[in-house]
């Protein structure tokens, strides 16, 4: 069985900050290409999280939003 401990509306909201958040670079609200790359990988994180409906911070600290 699959585990689950990312709800609907938790992945919604990390697909909408994980495609937001590459885009500050973009959009000039953040400078720097170091800052870029940070806000690329946590945004691609964060999609891949709500894709597989498992977040491994929330196993660590034994919360689920499911």
């Amino acid at each position: 069985m699959k585990k689950v401990n990312v709800g609907k509306t938790d992945a919604v909201i990390r697909v909408i900050i994980g495609i937001v958040l590459p885009h500050l670079t973009k959009w000039g609200v953040v400078s720097g290409t170091a800052w870029g790359v940070i806000l690329h990988i946590i945004g691609a994180i964060l999609v891949l999280t709500a894709a597989l409906r498992y977040c491994p911070l929330y196993k660590l600290i034994n919360k689920s939003t499911a």
